[in-house]
């Protein structure tokens, strides 16, 4: 028994070659972009925001670390995640540790909103354990 093979013509023509890339570009014009730190930032807090509403605090704790990998000094994303180990994990020792980290990171007056937050929720602590 012998087995007919199928005949594949190939072209290796540039011609070809243009009309993928061209045909690419026109239904996926943005899979060759790739986003800037502050935008990949917005899209990560907005996902923290998301994961926050359907309580999934793991989640949210994942796009916080996300956020942070790109700006380690982003204080809001530090304090989010003390906010989460302090009201919704319950875990006092690391949200006073994040708590920390804030205040000392903005105590020279980088963010004062940030600090007075931070201050707020770490004597709100200090009170219930006391």
């Amino acid at each position: 028994m012998t087995r007919d093979r199928l005949q594949v013509k190939r072209s290796n023509g540039p011609a070809l070659k243009n009309r993928l890339i061209s045909t690419l570009l026109t239904y996926l014009p943005g899979a060759w972009i790739d986003p800037k730190d502050h935008e990949l930032v917005a899209l990560y807090r907005l996902r923290y925001k998301m994961a926050m509403e359907e309580q999934k605090y793991d989640t949210a704790m994942i796009f916080l670390n996300k956020i942070l990998e790109l700006d380690p000094m982003n204080l809001e994303a530090k304090l989010c995640k003390g906010e989460i180990y302090h009201r919704c994990l319950g875990d006092y020792p690391a949200a006073i540790d994040q708590y920390n980290k804030v205040i000392r990171l903005s105590a020279n007056g980088n963010d004062q909103a940030v600090n007075t937050r931070a201050r707020a929720a770490m004597s709100e602590i200090m009170e219930m354990l006391s």
